[in-house]
């Protein structure tokens, strides 16, 4: 009986240990669902009020980059509201100049827009040889859906293309945006170390409090110094890529220039973008294949150089991100908000693994996102 009876007792125990066993799965399944919805709730948040959380966003990324000057100004009793105007001040002055100074080149460019277009149709007609069928098709069936309708009004497929209207289409979204972004980048650079005390105050012992004052610290001085410096390099890259559009005589070298430094931003995509537009520009302006081509040569060039040998040399290769996370960075950042989306992936993406780096819990996400 007693051997009986300590046999129930251990199947009782194993029942026991198999039904925690199934609770603490189906928790973490739960959990897992929740956490799941959270970041597709997030998601769509995001996705949702792109125009509320993107400045929010570009101001938040500025910000670091300035945080650093405002507090070396502390010293000299400046105090931050007006060292954070002042900086604001300067940044709002270079980006109204260089807007101001581009404007004149851009707007030519897009007069001239439709023209190089059809030219480069013309020139591509050979290679779109199989393409023309389809096109005929489309056409006809455009004339049968025009002969359906009722009504003598214009179509607007007879409404000539303005690259003025569909340049001015997004005018004032974009300058919203702006003005939120600086807007917001004043407070958060007038607002110093106050999300650092209040992190302190939160924090019952005061072992955390030094521990997490300087983790923000560091993670704060490291994203600063790595914004600041792919800023830097991407002016260089820049000025560069005008001087060499300048000298190889192509129509507006600033505007393009510009251009190629603005979309390194994005790694990949950005580069490919760049040289698809040198090359269609330089095919629209010289006659031969040498000429045409040596333009996008050299910036593919300059790009390499750039991505290869300079950014990972300055940078370090503590950065170094997946390339799969890169990418899928900017597909999923350029799908919610577009361009700005774009522009700031990467930026964010490395932003996101400097803060694992310097938490421990984080420690494998960290590692997921790196080379």
């Amino acid at each position: 009986m007693t051997v009986a009876f300590m046999d129930d007792s251990q199947a009782s125990d194993t029942l026991s240990e198999e039904e925690t066993r199934k609770w603490v799965e189906s928790v973490t399944v739960r959990s897992a669902m929740l956490t799941g919805i959270f970041i597709l709730l997030v998601m769509y948040t995001l996705y949702a009020a792109a125009t509320l959380f993107a400045p929010l966003v570009v101001a938040f990324l500025t910000s670091l980059i300035f945080t650093p000057l405002v507090r070396a100004l502390r010293p000299l009793r400046i105090p931050p509201p007006v060292s954070a105007a002042a900086v604001v001040l300067l940044v709002f002055s270079i980006v109204v100049s260089a807007l101001y100074g581009l404007s004149e080149p851009a707007m030519e460019w897009l007069d001239k827009a439709p023209r190089d277009l059809r030219q480069l149709e013309l020139e591509f007609r050979e290679l779109a040889a199989p393409m023309e069928k389809l096109r005929q098709a489309r056409e006809q069936f455009e004339l049968i859906t025009a002969g359906n309708q009722s009504g003598g009004g214009q179509n607007k497929a007879d409404v000539p293309w303005s690259p003025v209207d569909w340049m001015l289409s997004g005018t004032w979204s974009a300058l919203y945006g702006i003005a939120i972004s600086f807007i917001l980048l004043y407070f958060m650079l007038a607002s110093g170390d106050t999300f650092l005390r209040k992190l302190v105050r939160v924090i019952p012992q005061f072992e955390n409090k030094r521990a997490a004052v300087e983790t923000v610290r560091e993670i704060q001085n490291s994203i600063a110094v790595y914004l600041g410096t792919i800023t830097i390099i991407n002016l260089c890259l820049a000025a560069a890529a005008s001087l060499v559009l300048y000298l190889l005589d192509v129509p507006n070298p600033i505007l393009f220039g510009v251009m190629v430094g603005l979309f390194n931003y994005a790694p990949y995509i950005g580069p490919v973008a760049s040289l698809v537009v040198i090359t269609l520009i330089s095919v629209l302006e010289f006659n031969g294949l040498y000429e045409a081509l040596l333009p996008a040569a050299l910036i593919l060039g300059l790009n390499v150089l750039e991505g290869q040998f300079i950014t990972p040399t300055i940078a370090g290769h503590r950065l170094a991100l997946s390339p799969v996370m890169v990418f899928l960075s900017i597909l999923l950042w350029g799908w919610m908000w577009g361009v700005v989306g774009i522009l700031i992936a990467v930026p964010l993406l490395v932003c996101i693994k400097l803060v694992c780096d310097n938490i421990e819990s984080l420690s494998l996400v960290s590692e997921f996102m790196g080379r």
